[in-house]
């Protein structure tokens, strides 16, 4: 197969699977915008989770949360807990873990991306999440709270899904925070 065939492969499966994903998608960010939205008011952290591939957009989430993206506003607190440098992930869900259970307090919202985890790793995660009593979203895997899985794709196409949930949470918390946008379209 050349490389040009590749890529329409890909993007033909992506884009198959966005379509899919639409109201998943849509459902899953109206929930936890909301859920983020009553986190900052009520004045609990947002931490914002990644780890290996899922770091990025984990990244641009804090970043579309604290400089905005569609008009000039207050940045919304977030915290990010990412690491992309790692050789395996297991030292990074152990990190994380510790990290959740030093900082997270009861009524934190914590928005994991999680499409490179494995099952250990999830259950890691969430034994972390419990001892703190935390409230959480998961894209990318299936975790207690709100969850987006992506199920049956394969990884570069949960990663791009992730990155689109991430576009959409970012714009749909601005909205529920600071009200309609003037121009949606």
């Amino acid at each position: 197969m050349i490389p040009y065939d590749d890529l329409t492969y890909f993007f033909r499966n992506y884009m198959e699977q966005l379509s899919l994903s639409v109201d998943e998608i849509a459902e899953l960010t109206q929930e936890a915008a909301q859920t983020a939205a009553a986190a900052v008011i009520n004045e609990h952290k947002l931490i914002v989770c990644g780890i290996g591939p899922d770091a990025p957009n984990a990244s641009l989430l804090v970043e579309l949360l604290q400089q905005g993206l569609y008009r000039e506003r207050p940045a919304i607190p977030a915290i990010e807990l990412t690491s992309r440098h790692l050789v395996s992930l297991d030292p990074g869900v152990g990190w994380l873990s510790q990290q959740l259970t030093a900082l997270g307090q009861p009524g934190d919202l914590v928005l994991l991306f999680a499409t490179s985890l494995n099952q250990l790793d999830l259950d890691l995660l969430t034994a972390a999440l419990g001892k703190r009593d935390l409230e959480s979203v998961w894209v990318g895997a299936q975790g207690p709270g709100s969850s987006l899985a992506f199920s049956g794709v394969d990884r570069a196409t949960a990663l791009s899904l992730s990155y689109n949930t991430v576009i959409c949470l970012a714009r749909l918390i601005d909205i529920t925070l600071f009200g309609p946008l003037e121009d949606t379209h």
